[in-house]
């Protein structure tokens, strides 16, 4: 009985079975590790995109663009409504000399004022000026005013002028007027002035408030007796053109 003995030179046999054998082996593992294990449900990874479209984007334009409309407009209309720091200061210096004379009885429905009254008017304006509680107007709005003067029946002079806002519905102007008998028309409004026809012609400041829904006020006094009056209220808003100044 023979009996085969292994030995060393069987070693180099096994060894190269294995290597012919490995890459099948090799071939046969790859599918199964390429596939996912059972039962797990892979899902595609979410892009974190923000909701982002042409229309979203109009919209905001469009709300941006009213925005800045809204503020160019109240940014205007503070222009053309508040005053000036200039016209600030004028007023708070004619409003203390204005409460000196706020205890004088005055007739606002009177036309034709002398120089007193006309002092008198002057405090009434700066007193409503410098009232916080009177809402500021417009300075935009220029009142037309209309004058025909008739002597001894006959037209002498006509002449259309523009009225000179200084806030909360306040209009001044100073204006030549001759001897006889003057219509002023403003806005639909007319007054009758009666200069006398033995008197010379001066100059005259007019004064007009005119706040809405309220019957206006109309007021003419010459500037000489205004200026011939000791301690007159001569404000500090008064238009520098119209080179009317307290003495010294």
């Amino acid at each position: 009985m023979n009996t085969r003995r292994k030995g060393p030179h069987n070693i180099p046999f096994t060894k190269a079975l294995r290597l012919a054998l490995l890459p099948g082996l090799i071939s046969l593992a790859q599918p199964s590790m390429s596939q996912p294990p059972q039962g797990i449900e892979s899902k595609p990874l979410r892009e974190t995109v923000p909701d982002y479209s042409a229309e979203v984007e109009d919209a905001q334009v469009r709300r941006l663009q009213r925005m800045l409309r809204a503020y160019h407009s109240e940014e205007a209309e503070a222009v053309l409504s508040d005053p000036t720091k200039k016209e600030v200061a004028d007023r708070q210096q004619a409003n203390e000399d204005a409460e000196r004379l706020a205890r004088i009885p005055f007739n606002d429905s009177k036309v034709r004022l002398n120089g007193e009254e006309g002092s008198l008017a002057l405090a009434e304006i700066t007193r409503r000026l410098s009232d916080p509680g009177i809402p500021e107007s417009r300075r935009d709005n220029a009142p037309i005013c209309s004058f025909r003067t008739y002597l001894f029946g006959n037209l002498i002079a006509g002449e259309r002028r523009s009225l000179r806002p200084v806030g909360k519905h306040h209009f001044i102007l100073k204006q030549h007027l001759q001897p006889g008998s003057t219509t002023v028309r403003i806005s639909g409004h007319s007054w009758e002035v009666r200069i006398p026809e033995d008197s010379h012609s001066q100059e005259y400041l007019i004064t007009l408030y005119k706040p809405p829904g309220v019957k206006p006020e109309f007021h003419v006094f010459p500037v000489g007796e205004l200026m011939a009056i000791n301690n007159a209220h001569i404000p500090a808003w008064l238009p520098d053109e119209f080179q009317i100044q307290n003495p010294g």
